[in-house]
C-alpha cells in the first residue's frame, strides 16, 4: 500500500478536522503499536541527534579548553580577543537561526540536520590553523552560523515524530546529551594535551580530534535519519497509521503542509513565546558559565591546566545530571514551570555563594560551580520543552523554536564579555549579571505560568463553537483552538 493511501490526512475529512484536541482513548493493541513504534524511533532518530548533539557540546566547549591549553599564548590573544571568539558564535547563531528554520520546511529534515553537523565539522577542523585572533573570531562565527539550525531543527524534529505527551521526556534526554559531551572534553583535553601528534600544539589536536568525530557522524546520519513519520520506512503499516492519526489529531503531522504565512505571523506576535525567550535568553546566560568559563574558574582557584581539564568532568557530570531528570523533575514538581522556579532558586544559591564566599578559597568556589552547573541548564531544557509541549500547527512550532532559540541564544553573547580575566579569581561582575539573569527567568515563569493559567480557565468557562470555519481556518488556530489546553 502506498504511502499516500496509508496517510488519514484530517485536512482530506471536514468532519474529522473537527476531532482536533478531543480526547482518544487508544486500545490495549494501539498501546503496543504506539510502544513499538517509540522503541524504533528512540533507538534510531533519538539516538542520532542526541549522539550529534552532545558532539555539538565538544565542538563548543573545544575553544574554552584549548584556551588554557596553549591557544592564547601561541595566537598572542590579549584582552577581549578570547571573549570575542567566544561570543561571535552566538551572534552568528542569531542571525541564522530564524532563516535555518524556515529552511527546513522545504528541505528534507534528514538532509538539513546532518548537512548542519558536516558543515560545523568542517569549520573545526579549519580552526585547528588559525594563526591569529581575527582567523579565529572569524572561524568561531562561521561555526555558529552553520550549526544554527541544529539545535531548532532537532526540537522541531522530535515534536513531529513523537505524541505531545512523549515530547518533553525526549527533549529532556536531548537536552542531558549536551552534559555527556561535558563529561566527555575534560578528560578528552587533558589527554590531548598531554600527548603531541604529528608536531602540533595542544590546543590544535582539540579541534581536530573532536571535529573529526561529528564529521564521521554526520556521514552515519544520512543512513539513520528519515524525514517524516508518514513516510518512514522502518515502521509498519499499522505503526504508521496510527501514528499519523495521533499527529494529525494534534495537529502536528509536518508533511502535510506547506509554510503558513497566517502561522508564522501568530507566532510572531504571541506573546507567550517572547516570554519563553526571556526564559529562554537567561538561561541560556547562565547556564553557559560551566561550559565557556567552567576551566578558567577552576584554573583561577590554583589548579594546573590538566588538573582544571579533569575537575571540569565534575561540573559537567552535575550539568548532565541535572538535564538528565528534567522530566521527572517536572513530574514531580507538578509542570515544567514549578521545575524551572525550583532550579532556578539553586541556581540563585550557587552564584550567591561564589560571590560571598572569599575569592581564594578553593573549596567553596568550587562547590559554588558544581552547584549553579548542576541547577542552571536545567531551565534551559524545561523551557523549549515546555514551549513545544504547548505549540500546534504546521508552521507555528517551528517558528516557536526558532525564535525561542534565536533571541534565547544571544544570553550567552552577554556572558562571554563579563567574565574577564582581569577580575579573576572573584569574577564578580560575571557572577552578578548571571545572578540578576536567573532572578529575571524566575519572575518571567511566574508570569507565562499565571498567563497560560488564566487562558486554560477562560476557555473552560467560555466554550466556542468553530464548526463554522473551513479545514484551513481550523488547522491555522494552532494552539488558539478552543480544546487545546496549555501544560502548565
Amino acid at each position: 500500500m502506498s504511502d499516500n493511501e496509508t496517510r488519514p490526512l484530517l485536512a482530506a475529512n471536514k468532519v474529522e478536522v473537527h476531532h482536533i484536541n478531543k480526547p482518544l482513548t487508544l486500545s490495549s493493541k494501539e498501546e503496543q503499536h504506539l510502544h513499538s513504534y517509540t522503541r524504533k524511533c528512540d533507538r534510531r532518530l533519538l539516538l542520532f541527534i542526541c549522539t550529534g548533539y552532545a558532539l555539538d557540546s565538544l565542538n563548543k566547549m573545544a575553544l574554552s579548553n584549548a584556551k588554557i591549553a596553549g591557544l592564547t599564548a601561541d595566537l598572542n590573544l590579549h584582552g577581549y580577543d578570547i571573549n570575542l571568539a567566544l561570543g561571535v558564535y552566538y551572534l552568528g547563531s542569531f542571525i541564522f537561526q530564524l532563516p535555518s528554520n524556515l529552511v527546513l520546511k522545504s528541505v528534507k529534515p534528514a538532509y538539513w540536520l546532518c548537512g548542519s553537523m558536516f558543515a560545523w565539522s568542517l569549520v573545526t577542523l579549519l580552526t585547528a590553523f588559525v594563526a591569529n585572533a581575527r582567523q579565529l573570531a572569524l572561524c568561531r562565527f562561521l561555526f555558529g552560523a552553520v550549526q544554527a539550525g541544529y539545535l531548532t531543527g532537532s526540537l522541531y524534529y522530535i515534536s513531529y515524530w513523537y505524541p505531545r505527551e512523549m515530547v518533553r521526556q525526549r527533549m529532556g534526554f536531548f537536552f542531558a546529551s549536551a552534559g555527556i559531551g561535558g563529561i566527555c572534553i575534560g578528560p578528552l583535553c587533558a589527554l590531548l594535551t598531554s600527548v603531541e601528534v604529528f608536531g602540533l600544539h595542544a590546543w590544535q589536536n582539540i579541534f581536530l580530534f573532536v571535529g573529526s568525530l561529528s564529521f564521521v557522524w554526520s556521514l552515519v546520519g544520512l543512513r539513520m535519519l528519515e524525514d517524516y513519520p508518514d513516510t518512514a520506512t522502518f515502521i509498519t503499516d499499522v505503526e504508521r497509521k496510527l501514528i499519523v492519526h495521533l499527529m494529525a489529531r494534534q495537529n502536528t503531522l509536518a508533511s502535510t503542509r506547506s509554510i503558513s504565512v497566517r502561522q508564522t505571523g501568530m507566532a510572531m506576535r504571541d506573546v507567550k513565546i517572547w516570554l519563553w525567550t526571556v526564559i529562554d535568553f537567561c538561561a541560556n546566560g547562565a547556564t553557559q558559565v560551566n561550559g565557556m568559563f567552567g576551566p578558567t574558574l577552576i584554573a583561577s582557584q590554583g589548579y594546573s591546566t590538566q588538573t582544571a581539564q579533569l575537575l571540569t568532568a565534575l561540573t559537567n557530570f552535575m550539568a548532565f545530571s541535572g538535564m538528565a531528570s528534567i522530566a521527572y523533575i517536572a513530574k514531580y514538581a507538578k509542570g515544567s514551570s514549578n521545575a524551572i522556579a525550583l532550579s532556578n532558586v539553586v541556581t540563585i544559591v550557587g552564584f550567591l555563594l561564589a560571590l560571598l564566599a572569599p575569592s581564594n578559597s578553593a573549596v567553596p568556589q568550587l562547590a559554588a560551580l558544581i552547584l549553579f552547573s548542576f541547577a542552571s541548564p536545567q531551565p534551559a531544557a524545561h523551557g523549549p520543552a515546555w514551549e513545544m509541549a504547548n505549540q500546534q500547527g504546521s508552521t507555528k512550532p517551528a517558528m516557536a523554536a526558532a525564535i525561542t532559540s534565536a533571541f534565547g541564544g544571544l544570553g550567552p553573547l552577554a556572558t562571554a564579555f563579563v567574565y574577564r580575566d582581569k577580575d579573576s579569581p572573584a569574577f564578580v561582575l560575571g557572577h552578578s549579571v548571571c545572578l540578576s539573569m536567573t532572578v529575571t527567568c524566575l519572575l518571567a515563569t511566574a508570569l507565562l505560568r499565571w498567563m497560560l493559567d488564566a487562558e486554560n480557565n477562560r476557555r473552560d468557562k467560555e466554550p466556542c463553537d468553530i464548526s463554522h470555519l473551513t479545514t484551513e481556518q481550523v488547522l491555522d488556530l494552532a494552539d488558539n483552538h478552543p480544546d487545546f489546553r496549555y501544560k502548565i
